[in-house]
């Protein structure tokens, strides 16, 4: 989980700052950098969040890592915890296998330097709706080793449900796209737009991805667990009967 921190952290300012350091480090071998996330969504929490960016680079070899390797802890201390590294094709060679992944980045981004890869950016609606499958069958499987392993303390119940609130709003934000809608910007929007498109019960989803921290140590784990468990079994429905020629669904 991550760290407390100081409500007056700003995470444009960290991203700037890793942003000028890894120029530093990199100079013309460094092309674009964006932020995304929840910082550049609305979401963000001064006191749990983390900071996302991706930058892409000419080249990503052992020349570039070592260049890199000097920043890593001046990445964490701006919360900077796992940045996106692209090289200028590695973009286009792995599209088709996170398109879900960049969606989102394209959707809701900020450019902090140079070119931006994601703007205008391509998703194939067949290969979306596979990933979506694989990923909430994923989640599926893996719900059930994070409860035990996690969910034995009101904390550590929290920690779980916010993992998994995570990854859920990832998916249905993708099977909303496939539906026609827009890519909600904030969790709470998605919690909404999902229960209304597909029949999810809006208060169980919401406890799951869109409240604050220390809400969910008042809901019983059973209860997240159960709510984690219908909803994934009702995504697990819709994305089943999408085609995978069509970006279109009907509702629940």
């Amino acid at each position: 989980m991550t760290a407390m921190f100081s409500k007056s952290f700003d995470p444009r300012v960290a991203a700037g700052e890793a942003v000028e350091a890894t120029k530093q480090a990199l100079g013309e071998r460094l092309l674009g950098a964006v932020l995304y996330g929840s910082a550049a969504s609305g979401d963000f929490h001064p006191g749990h969040s983390d900071v996302n960016v991706a930058f892409t680079l000419t080249t990503l070899g052992a020349p570039e890592l070592e260049a890199l390797r000097s920043l890593h802890d001046s990445w964490s201390k701006r919360r900077i915890t796992r940045p996106l590294l692209l090289s200028k094709g590695s973009l286009d060679r792995s599209l088709d296998v996170f398109p879900l992944e960049y969606l989102l980045i394209r959707e809701c981004h900020e450019t902090l330097f140079g070119e931006d890869p994601f703007r205008g950016l391509s998703i194939d609606a067949g290969e979306l709706r596979d990933q979506v499958e694989r990923t909430l069958r994923a989640q599926e499987m893996g719900l059930a080793w994070t409860y035990l392993a996690l969910a034995r303390t009101p904390s550590g119940a929290s920690h779980w449900a916010a993992r998994s609130g995570s990854a859920i709003a990832a998916s249905a934000s993708g099977l909303l796209h496939l539906a026609g809608e827009p890519v909600p910007r904030t969790r709470g929007e998605a919690a909404e737009k999902c229960a209304s498109r597909f029949g999810v019960d809006a208060e169980s989803l919401r406890l799951l991805v869109a409240c604050r921290p220390g809400e969910r140590e008042r809901v019983e784990a059973q209860k997240l667990l159960t709510s984690a468990q219908s909803i994934l079994s009702r995504l697990i429905e819709v994305v089943e009967g999408l085609d995978r020629r069509s970006s279109t669904v009907s509702g629940g």
